[in-house]
C-alpha cells in the first residue's frame, strides 16, 4: 500500500506543477486525498455491484476509482490568485460625501445627533 499511496503522491505533484495555472501545492495535495477516498468508495461499490465476482470487481474498483479521483481531485484545484492589490488613498476620493444628508434630502425631525451639511 506504501508504493502506491507514494505513486500517486509524485503524480499529483506532477501533475500540479504541469497545470495550465498555478495551484497551492497543498490545496492539490489534499484535493488528490480527498478524491481518491471519495474515488474509492464509489469504484469498490460500483465494482461490486456490476461484476460477475463482486470481491474482484470491488477490488478492481476501488484501484480504479482511487486514481481517477485522485487525478480529478488534482486537476481541479483552485489557481492562486494572480491579481494585484487595491491600493487605498490616503484621502478620502470625494471630500465631504458622507459628512451629512446628500443634496436634496433632509435630516429626521428632532434628532439632535444628525449633522447638517456645511455650507458651501
Amino acid at each position: 500500500m506504501r508504493l502506491p499511496s507514494l505513486a500517486m503522491v509524485a503524480v499529483a505533484a506532477g501533475l500540479s506543477a504541469c497545470a495550465p495555472h498555478m495551484v497551492d501545492p497543498q490545496d492539490a495535495a489534499e484535493r488528490m486525498v480527498a478524491g481518491a477516498a471519495i474515488g474509492s468508495a464509489f469504484g469498490t461499490a460500483l465494482g461490486a455491484a456490476f461484476s460477475i465476482n463482486p470481491v474482484i470487481g470491488a477490488i478492481y474498483g476501488a484501484e480504479a476509482g482511487a486514481a481517477i479521483g485522485g487525478f480529478t481531485g488534482v486537476v481541479t484545484a483552485a489557481p492562486v490568485p494572480a491579481y494585484r492589490s487595491v491600493p487605498i488613498p490616503a484621502q478620502a476620493v470625494i471630500p465631504h460625501f458622507y459628512d451629512a444628508w446628500p443634496p436634496g434630502y433632509h435630516a429626521p425631525p428632532n434628532n439632535p445627533e444628525t449633522q447638517q451639511r456645511p455650507a458651501g
